[in-house]
Parts: C-alpha cells; sequence; structure tokens
C-alpha cells in the first residue's frame, strides 16, 4: 500500500467513485471533462489533481467531510518538502519500510465511529492539517479538542485519527481512555504496546516517558488520549521529534498545555443536526415530518449526544411517530429525563463535568440557571454568587460548563445545561434570595443606564455611549427579568418596575425596539393592575402608547394614551399628562387627523410651558411643526421649527437640534428648496451618527435623497436612497421603507 499522502488520495479518489457506482468516463462527464484519462492517472497515485478539480470531485460525489481536500493539502505539504515527487505503489502491494525506521507494529487501536457521523468539517480539516505538517517534518503535534459535554468531541477525535491514517501516519494507532488514569499505568500500557516485555518496563515515571520517546521515535503514529483530567495527565505522554499526531480530547481547556493546537466544538448546525437525525430514523420517516425534525432537534440544543439518543428512541420504537417524541420534549422540566437511551444520557455527561469543579463553581453554575437573558456578564454572575465571581467563571469555561457568546466579556450556557443547573438549583436554599439580588442589580442598572438617555443630567461612567452599549447587551436581560417579575402573582419585586417604565422608553425609543416596549409596558400594567396605583398605570399606558405609535398602530395607541390620561390625572402628574397629550397627537397624525394633532400638541406644549418643562415645550413645538406643514400653513410650521432650534440649543440638547433641522429639511424639500433642504439635513445627520441614532439616520438619508434629486444629482440622490432603505429595514419603519424604494426606483429611472 503506498504511504504517500499523494496515493492517499488517489486511493480515496477510487473508494468514493466505486463507492457511487460510477465509472470512469461517467464520473469525467459529471466533471466536464474530455476524457478519463486524467482521472485514472490521478486515482492511482501518479499525478496530484488540481484543487479546483477536488473541489467538484466532492461536490459531485456528495463528499462532505472535507477528507479529498485535507489529503490536497498533505500531498502539496509532503511534495514541497521532498527532493523528488513521491511515486505511487500498486495498491495491493505493501509498503517498504526504510532501513533507517523502526520495524512496523499492528497497533490499531482506535475505536470504530458511528457510520451517521455529519458535520464538523472545519474542524475535522484543522486537526487534518496538523496531520499534514507532521508528515512534512514538523512533529510531533498535539491538538487539544475541548467542548461541553455531549458535543462529540471523542467522536471527533477517532475520526480525525482514522483520516490521519489514510494521509500516511500508519505505522500505529493509539487509542488511550485517560480519565483518572495516573500517567505511569499509561505509559506501561503503551509500552506493552510497542513491545516491551513487563520484566524491562520502568518503574518510574521520568524513565517510562523516555523509554516511550525512544520506543516512539521515527514512527509515523496518531495517539489519542481521550477524556483528559489535566495538563500533568498529558505531558508525560507526548512523544518527543517525530511525525506524530497527538489528540487530545477533555472537558478542561487544558490551558497550561504549550504549543498544543486547539478545536473547540460548539453544538451542530441546524443543518447538520437535522442531518444526523435523519441518519438514524431513516430519510423515509424524518421526511414525512420535517417540522417535527426540526423540532426535535430545538429541543436538543443541536447537541450531537442529544439528537443521537433522541434519534436512537425513535430507531428502537418504529411506531412512535417523531411529532411524539418533540411533545415529550416540550416538557422542559422532565427533558432531561427523556433523553436517554440505554446507558446514554445527557444528564450523566453533565454530571460528570459538574461533580469536578469546585463548590463556589458549583454554587453558581446553578444560580445560572435564575439568570433571565441568553447571556450574562461578570456583574451579573457577581449577583448571583453574592461574592466576585470572576474565578468561579473561569473554572465553568475552564470545564466547558459555559462558552463564551458573540459580544465579547459576556458568557452563555446551552440550553440543557440550564435545564440540568435548574434541577440542582432546587437544593439551593438560597435560591430566592440570589434571584432578589439578580433582578434588583438588573433593574438598578437599567434605570442608570436609560437615565443617562434622557435629557436629564447624568453622571453615568462613561457616559452616554457606554450606557448605550450595556443596554444593547443587556436588552434580552432586561425583558426577561420584567418577564419573571409580572409572572410572580405575589407582587414582591413589583416595586423594581415602577421606576423602569419611566425611563426605559429612551433607550427603546432609540433603538426602535417597538415591540420590546409594548411586552414591557404590558407586563407593568399587569404589576400596576396588581397594586391599584393610578400613578405606575398611567406611566405604563403612556409607554404602551408610545411603543403602538412606533408599529403604526395608530388607533389603539390613542385608546392607551386616553386611558393613561385618566390615570395621570388621578394621581396628580402632570407632566406625565402633558406628555400623553404629545403622544396622542402623534397618533392622531398617524391617522390624517391633523387639526386634532395640531391642537393635542399645541395642548402640550402649553401644560409644558406652565409646568417650566423647557424640554418638553420644546419637542412638542418642534412636533407641532409637521401637523401645520400637513394643513398647508407652511409659514407658521417654519416658525415653530425656527423657535424649536432656538429652544434646543439653548438647552444644549444636541440630539434635539438634529430632530429639528431633519423636520426643517422635510419641510424645504415639500416646497422645493432643495439646497436649503440640503444644508438642513447633513447638520442633522452629523448629529444623529454621531449620537448612533439609527431612525434619525435612516429618515435623514431618506430627506438627503428627496433634496439632491431635486437639485438633478442622481447619483448621489440613488446613494441616499439605498443608505435609507438599509436602515428603514433595520428598525422595521415599513411605510417611510416602502416611500424610499418607489423614491429610489423612480431616480434611476430618470437617470438612464
Amino acid at each position: 500500500m503506498d504511504s504517500s499522502a499523494l496515493g492517499a488520495l488517489g486511493a480515496a479518489m477510487l473508494r468514493y467513485r466505486l463507492a457511487r457506482g460510477l465509472s470512469l468516463r461517467q464520473l469525467a462527464g459529471r466533471l466536464g471533462m474530455q476524457g478519463h484519462g486524467g482521472l485514472s492517472d490521478y486515482e492511482k497515485g501518479r499525478r496530484l489533481a488540481p484543487i479546483d478539480l477536488i473541489e467538484r470531485y466532492e461536490d459531485q460525489l456528495r463528499i462532505t467531510d472535507g477528507e479529498l481536500r485535507a489529503l490536497h493539502t498533505a500531498a502539496l505539504a509532503e511534495r514541497a518538502t521532498s527532493k523528488s515527487p513521491p511515486t505511487a505503489q500498486p495498491v495491493a502491494e505493501p509498503r517498504a519500510q526504510p532501513a533507517d525506521q523502526p520495524p512496523a507494529l499492528t497497533i490499531a487501536e482506535l475505536p470504530a465511529v458511528p457510520a451517521d457521523f455529519q458535520g464538523r468539517n472545519a474542524e475535522l480539516a484543522s486537526v487534518l492539517a496538523a496531520a499534514a505538517d507532521c508528515l512534512a517534518g514538523r512533529g510531533p503535534i498535539t491538538v487539544v479538542v475541548t467542548g461541553q459535554p455531549g458535543a462529540g468531541k471523542t467522536t471527533l477525535a477517532v475520526r480525525a485519527a482514522q483520516q490521519a491514517f489514510r494521509l500516511g501516519l500508519q505505522d500505529a494507532q493509539f487509542f488511550v481512555e485517560l480519565g483518572a488514569a495516573e500517567p505511569e499505568a499509561v505509559l506501561r500500557r503503551l509500552l506493552r504496546a510497542l513491545g516491551v516485555p513487563d520484566a524491562q518496563l520502568p518503574t518510574a515515571v521520568d524513565e517510562a516517558a523516555a523509554m516511550f520517546r525512544s520506543r516512539m521515535a521515527g514512527r509515523r503514529c496518531v495517539l489519542v488520549l481521550d477524556n483528559a483530567r489535566d495538563e500533568a495527565q498529558v505531558r508525560a505522554l507526548l512523544p518527543g521529534p517525530g511525525p506524530v499526531l497527538v489528540v487530545v480530547t477533555s472537558r478542561q481547556r487544558l490551558t497550561g498545555l504549550a504549543g498544543a493546537r486547539r478545536v473547540s466544538l460548539a453544538e451542530l448546525t441546524r443543518a447538520d443536526a437535522q442531518a444526523l437525525l435523519t441518519e438514524i430514523v431513516g430519510a423515509t420517516r424524518a421526511e414525512a415530518e420535517p417540522e417535527s425534525v426540526a423540532e426535535v432537534v430545538a429541543a436538543c440544543g443541536r447537541l450531537p449526544l442529544a439528537v443521537r439518543i433522541a434519534g436512537n428512541r425513535l430507531a428502537s420504537w418504529p411506531d412512535w411517530s417523531i411529532a411524539h417524541l418533540a411533545e415529550l420534549l416540550r416538557d422542559e422540566q422532565n427533558r432531561l429525563g427523556r433523553l436517554t437511551a440505554g446507558d446514554l444520557a445527557v444528564r450523566s455527561a453533565f454530571a460528570l463535568s459538574y461533580r469536578e469543579i469546585s463548590p463556589v463553581a458549583g454554587r453558581l453554575f446553578r444560580r445560572l440557571a435564575l439568570t433571565p437573558g441568553a447571556d450574562f456578564d461578570v456583574q451579573a454572575a457577581s449577583a448571583l454568587l453574592g461574592e466576585p465571581a470572576e474565578a468561579a467563571l473561569e473554572v465553568l469555561a475552564g470545564a466547558s460548563l459555559i462558552g463564551l457568546a458573540a459580544t465579547p466579556g459576556r458568557y452563555r450556557m446551552h440550553d440543557l445545561l440550564q435545564l440540568y443547573a435548574c434541577e440542582l438549583l432546587q437544593e439551593d436554599a438560597q435560591r430566592d434570595k440570589a434571584e432578589m439580588a439578580l433582578l434588583g442589580w438588573v433593574f438598578e442598572q437599567a434605570r442608570r443606564a436609560a437615565a443617562a438617555l434622557s435629557p436629564e443630567p447624568s453622571d453615568y461612567p462613561g457616559g452616554r455611549p457606554t450606557a448605550v452599549a450595556w443596554l444593547d447587551a443587556e436588552a434580552g436581560t432586561i425583558l426577561g427579568a420584567v418577564r419573571r417579575i409580572s409572572e410572580r402573582a405575589d407582587g414582591e419585586y413589583d416595586a423594581l418596575l415602577s421606576d423602569l417604565t419611566q425611563l426605559i422608553p429612551w433607550y427603546y425609543d432609540l433603538r426602535c425596539r417597538w415591540s420590546d416596549m409594548v411586552e414591557v409596558a404590558e407586563h407593568a400594567r399587569v404589576v400596576a393592575e396588581r397594586s391599584g396605583d393610578h400613578a405606575e398605570r398611567a406611566f405604563a399606558y403612556s409607554m404602551l402608547g408610545l411603543g403602538q405609535l412606533g408599529q403604526h398602530r395608530y388607533r389603539a395607541a390613542l385608546a392607551s394614551c386616553e386611558l393613561g390620561l385618566t390615570d395621570a390625572r388621578a394621581a396628580g402628574l402632570a407632566a406625565e399628562e402633558a406628555e400623553l397629550f404629545g403622544r396622542m397627537g402623534l397618533a392622531y397624525e398617524g391617522l390624517g387627523q391633523y387639526a386634532e394633532a395640531e391642537a393635542r400638541h399645541a395642548d402640550h406644549a402649553e401644560q409644558c410651558r406652565v409646568l417650566g418643562d423647557a424640554f418638553g415645550e420644546a419637542a412638542a413645538v418642534g412636533r407641532r411643526s409637521l401637523t401645520l406643514q400637513m394643513l398647508g400653513r407652511h409659514t407658521e410650521a417654519a416658525a415653530c421649527l425656527k423657535l424649536a432650534l432656538k429652544m434646543r440649543s439653548g438647552l444644549g440638547d444636541e440630539r434635539g437640534v438634529a430632530m429639528a433641522e431633519y423636520r426643517f429639511s422635510a419641510l424645504r424639500n415639500h416646497q422645493g428648496h432643495h439646497e436649503e433642504a440640503l444644508l438642513r439635513g447633513n447638520r442633522a445627520l452629523a448629529v444623529f451618527e454621531a449620537h448612533d441614532d439609527q431612525w434619525g439616520t435612516a429618515v435623514t438619508q431618506y430627506e438627503l435623497g428627496r433634496a439632491l434629486a431635486g437639485l438633478g444629482r442622481l447619483g448621489e440622490a440613488a446613494t441616499a436612497y439605498r443608505t435609507a432603505i438599509r436602515g428603514l429595514e433595520e428598525i422595521g419603519e415599513w411605510q417611510r421603507l416602502a416611500a424610499a424604494t418607489a423614491a429610489l426606483t423612480d431616480t434611476q429611472r430618470r437617470a438612464r
């Protein structure tokens, strides 16, 4: 058998073609080749196929594991380090043993890999690239494979080792289940496999390690060290210089192993997880219930072990529908118990990792089940733990019981691990106290950050940009915390929500998170109904009305504001009454009732003037300008905008100035004064972009497009419209999006 990487590539190409039942001529036709002689040379290892042909080969033969590309990489590396191209031997002939190498051994300890293995192409390619480097003279190389319990670390390691054998690491394949084994015991076993008699086995670890390195010298081998406990257990087992690939799997990250390459396993992609379940239960059965396949895979969190267990249960009970298992797995309290098949159990895999962590880390792991969002940071973890949590988080991350979230500095826990933590949490006597501490921290931080976005002075560390960034990161956590409070019938935490409803709208309005605003307002209304507090109910209805305005549900918004107005008057909240007048004006605008809208905005402005609320008065004056514009009273509209600009400037309200400039730009476009509209629009855009105001940026880009089109600068107008369309799509401003799309189409037509 040819030991070269080129020969292995040719043999693999031949094997895949024959497995598909294709002749050389048939495959050549599929590949668009004129003849098949070249394919014959490639399969016999006489020539190296170009990479584009390898990619077409994989595509035509549906090879999804990247094996041919990895073999091609190894062949290139081999050719680069060889003085002459390797010559393939007939496949039936044994490989000649070089005179300067130790005799070949029959060591083939790798266990079988399930035939339904799916996905992990990038991870396999990383390990095989290390194998290719070993063959190119850069060995030994250690690859550490980590991932949460049930991620398929062992399966991937063995699969990669099998493919490394095909690449040319063919002298020996070792597989050692480390677990709690001590290095001296493992070394004795390895030395026995290498032919050392028991009488010659050293008793000291360092002597045994030295003998192991000597016996491995010059051999092309793969050594899989499965389920390593720590770095010390691995170091004594590492070979000396030579073409040896060591693949280590561990629940720990083994950060102390210097020079090791690292492969981290996340959950499978949705497509790969569904393909795995399909392979286990059969294509006919899976294709008959595609929605149930997707639901089962989602309930398993795309964790390979969980998906395999679910598939095994279905395969063992052919009369079950996939929908039946999906229904069983909907019950979160019993889901882990149902993800059991024979001696395979998701809960058992989790328990192995949990038992190895420290008591403090264990306490934090349990309490992380209380986190209301999809991810969390060290401050939230510290609130749960009741002490600094950095060290405990390091332990949990090192044990792969939590992972890093997409946002830097944040962590996440797999859904099934969270269910396991929730089971363990039932034994925590301090559970309620920990939850109260976390929710209190979330609401206090959210209140402070949202206050930094209001016109009032704020001492928030880092100012407005830092506050917005925190709210962006914690938006899901805030929503989850609000749901948690609303669900509690005892009303114990209701007071936490009261202050938030007055301030969080500043953030939701900035980010156009209208659905979040409506949901939080509905929960706040439920909480206010429990207490019967008119003030709390007024704030809830006011917030609800604003969210409904953002969703263009103008009649619903008007109804909410009218209810809020009744409660505000009952509670004596003159300032909230004024704000509700303004929101009612916006609702009337949306309904096209401009006279009523103008009257409400006037009421808003007058009440703010009486209360001495300069910010509110300036906002009301600016809003009134649009209704005057729509009523055809352009001179009065311009006067309102000039007054609003003067008031906003005097208050040092940059964003308010930008809003007035934007409205002035819209008015001047409406009047056909496009030069002034362009000037004012550019002023507004600069401020909106500086404030990361997505709504302001998008709508101003639309006005700039109108101004540029009116000036005949059609190319620039089209660019502005495209930018506006992207922004309006992101924030869900569908009415303006339709207008911007139509304007772009008209501009492109005019430019032709």
